[in-house]
């Protein structure tokens, strides 16, 4: 019988990390799934991920403590004795013209988006780098490789984390551990679901209007989805990346080219 991977991915409870714990466990990994509000959402994703053949352990925390980061690490080690993907997937977002966009707000994004990811980034090449190597998936935006008004701050926040993928690939790949991010385009998640609304009130616009602005910036015609960046991290994981590493891969259907 052929040993199944494990893999850690934070935010795993809704949306994207939803999506991307259920494609893992369909390509054959065990996992342990970051989540930090919503119980519910998280069990949900943990029984659909097992539905697929996955053992699944759920681990709470925000991953703006280190702590978070050590206790995925632990259980992925303590459950399944093995690390060999971490998706920090984790992040939020504010909406909001750059003049009014509070400091709070700002550290707020920066301390999720970036610190989170960080903490998952030193936890897990920690724990690689005593095994033999592994994969790091960063999920970032394409909003950072090219900042959109009204985002700066979360822009800013995502940017760091593709400067962070390219710095940890340099130094992680002689350590057998490969550093990729995934740069998804607009996908409706409860996040962008709220940007959208935030949008629509700040401009005077219908939601609808809002949204069909954004799905006609797409050449490929539609909104980018969970199953989309899913896909593109089981790509990263498996044997036909082996080269790919310090990369920032957009998957957006053409909107921001890079």
């Amino acid at each position: 019988m052929t040993k199944r991977k494990v893999a850690v991915v934070t935010g795993a409870s809704r949306g994207i990390g939803s999506a991307i714990a259920t494609a893992l466990a369909k390509e054959g990994y065990d996992l342990c799934l970051g989540w930090n509000s919503d119980e519910g959402a998280a069990t949900t994703t943990a029984r659909r991920a097992e539905s697929a053949g996955a053992t699944v352990v759920l681990i709470r925390g925000d991953v703006v403590a280190e702590a978070t980061a050590t206790a995925l690490v632990d259980a992925s080690q303590d459950r399944f004795g093995a690390l060999d993907l971490w998706v920090n997937n984790a992040g939020v977002s504010v909406l909001a013209p750059l003049l009014s966009t509070s400091a709070s707000d700002a550290a707020r994004l920066m301390d999720v988006n970036y610190l989170g990811t960080f903490h998952g980034v030193v936890a897990a090449g920690r724990a690689m780098a005593a095994s033999g190597g592994g994969r790091i998936v960063n999920v970032a935006s394409d909003l950072g490789v090219q900042a959109a008004p009204l985002l700066a701050a979360y822009s800013a926040s995502k940017f760091a984390v593709v400067g962070l993928t390219q710095a940890a690939a340099i130094e992680l790949a002689p350590l057998g551990i490969a550093v990729n991010a995934i740069c998804p385009g607009t996908v409706e998640t409860d996040m962008v679901l709220a940007e959208e609304a935030a949008e629509a009130a700040l401009l005077d616009l219908g939601i609808d209007s809002v949204r069909e602005r954004l799905r006609r910036a797409v050449p490929a015609g539609r909104l980018c989805t969970g199953v989309d960046v899913a896909a593109s991290v089981v790509f990263l994981a498996s044997d036909a990346a082996s080269y790919l590493t310090g990369q920032a891969i957009c998957v957006n259907g053409g909107s921001i080219l890079h």
